[in-house]
């Protein structure tokens, strides 16, 4: 029997395209007028948030057609709903000014805040923030070894010549709004799956996938 398929609210669709904050999860593409929303478990009548996810037409095509599969998919909802609980669990304080010589000072070890505006010629020494993934060596460890996979799969897409191996940690911190070792604790898991996502897209992640070989170490196999 046929599945009627039900029409998705208006709220509904603006809450997914504010889920991927207006860019496909998948490709990166930002032209969201013309995007389509997937039914993860394929059933049409299943409207429920955590069934959908907004995806550009090309990515919604190779989802439909197997290229991507559905663990894949939904992967990178789970990575979507745990950015969005961590973000609203967050807690952030507004911009903090720092003036005078602090040149000597150290600066962040016990707060926290998504701006500091440093009115002096020197900066001061930055630690990691009480909290932050740098305070323990396991998190930033491991978040380092999935940034070190990355670059590792990355070269082989773009050529030693070309690659940029600073750039993942631009990236990181344009998605999270801090610096990679000052994210929140809280936002660990968040942070391991985004960089998981972005080392089984590339050419060498897609060919280990289909294999089934590993493309990294899980944190459990490492530290459990």
């Amino acid at each position: 029997m046929t599945k009627t398929r039900k029409s998705i609210p208006q709220k509904t669709k603006a809450l997914l395209q504010q889920e991927i904050n207006s860019q496909c999860p998948i490709c990166d593409d930002s032209n969201v007028d013309h995007f389509e929303i997937h039914h993860i478990d394929e059933n049409p009548e299943n409207n429920a948030s955590e069934n959908l996810l907004m995806l550009c037409p090309i990515c919604h095509s190779k989802v439909t057609k197997g290229d991507i599969g559905e663990e894949e998919v939904r992967q990178i909802k789970t990575y979507l709903m745990i950015k969005a609980k961590s973000k609203s669990n967050a807690k952030t304080s507004n911009i903090i000014n720092i003036k005078g010589n602090v040149a000597n000072s150290t600066v962040a070890n016990s707060i926290s805040a998504q701006t500091i505006v440093y009115k002096s010629r020197s900066k001061p020494k930055m630690e990691f923030a009480d909290g932050a993934i740098g305070k323990k060596a396991e998190l930033k460890n491991y978040v380092k070894h999935l940034i070190d996979r990355y670059n590792e799969y990355k070269e082989g897409d773009v050529g030693k010549s070309k690659m940029n191996y600073t750039a993942i940690w631009g990236i990181i911190k344009k998605e999270f709004k801090a610096s990679a070792y000052q994210i929140p604790e809280t936002q660990f898991e968040s942070l391991c799956i985004f960089l998981q996502k972005r080392i089984d897209n590339t050419k060498q992640g897609r060919i280990n996938r289909g294999k089934g070989h590993k493309n990294y170490s899980r944190f459990d196999d490492i530290y459990g």
